[in-house]
């Protein structure tokens, strides 16, 4: 009897999801910082598709740039405003 080495085969239709592109991100956040809207709001102005929007949302989510909070019952998502620090220079 043979051993066959130890080898990874994907089968179709299990391939992950490929990341969310750095384009795809910047264009949902912008959209936010306009205006917070939910879930189906963004699905609807940006036509990518619930999942898709999902895993951008999650990803700016994760990034700290958005966060989502409750509003009449439903999820809305708002660009986090961040202040940015200035450097002092001592000369």
């Amino acid at each position: 009897m043979s051993v066959k080495p130890n080898t990874t085969t994907q089968t179709q239709g299990t391939r992950a999801e490929p990341p969310v592109s750095q384009e795809r991100k910047d264009a949902l956040l912008k959209l936010i910082r306009v205006e917070p809207d939910h879930l189906s709001g963004l699905v609807h102005a940006t036509g990518w598709g619930e999942d898709q929007t999902r895993m951008a949302l999650l990803q700016l989510t994760v990034d700290g740039l958005v966060r989502r909070h409750n509003r009449s019952g439903r999820q809305y998502f708002e660009a986090v405003h961040r202040i940015e620090s200035q450097s002092v220079s001592h000369t």
